[in-house]
């Protein structure tokens, strides 16, 4: 319940700050990216995997300002001793993104800070020993990157990550691309 509670918290945000605060700045660019995370995790060794995201910027009033809502998953699993071990992380959250002006047209350098939800799950299974846990955590993450403009209506985008959660530090590099709308 509290899980479910936190996403309908997270969406409802979300949606009511894109319908109000940015009736004067619509949907600028939708986006995909993916990458390598390092996990900082508190129960086990830390290890390296893969991150995938989906994400939109909304334009704000302000010159260079953007809501950039997110939702983000990782998964780490190993199989030791004929034990699986799995950790996985869907983040749902929002930064304020703020590009920095340059000569270049087509590069443009960012940075970032948000706040997320993180729906954590932790499993255990083999040698007669089952264990499955869940937990929803709040976060705050911050990272820089940029945008190189491929055409008139396509980014290519490269940013750098760290996120700070009780149990599952991390850090990413990403990269990705955006459609401008």
């Amino acid at each position: 319940m509290k899980k479910l509670l936190s996403i309908v918290a997270v969406v409802a945000l979300v949606a009511l700050t894109a319908s109000s605060a940015f009736a004067g700045g619509p949907l600028r660019a939708v986006g995909i990216e993916a990458g390598y995370v390092s996990p900082d995790l508190n129960t086990v060794e830390s290890t390296n995997t893969w991150v995938a995201g989906v994400y939109a910027d909304f334009g704000l009033p302000a010159t260079n300002l953007y809501i950039n809502p997110f939702v983000n998953y990782w998964n780490w699993s190993e199989n030791a001793n004929s034990v699986d071990t799995s950790f996985r992380d869907v983040a749902l959250g929002a930064n304020v993104k703020f590009t920095i002006p340059t000569a270049a047209v087509r590069f443009q350098p960012f940075i970032a800070a948000g706040g997320s939800v993180h729906l954590l799950n932790a499993s255990v299974d083999g040698s007669g020993l089952s264990l499955d846990q869940s937990d929803t955590k709040f976060g705050f993450q911050g990272g820089a990157g940029f945008s190189v403009g491929v055409s008139q209506s396509m980014n290519v985008i490269g940013s750098g990550w760290y996120n700070m959660v009780e149990d599952a530090n991390h850090w990413s590099l990403r990269g990705g691309l955006a459609w401008n709308i």
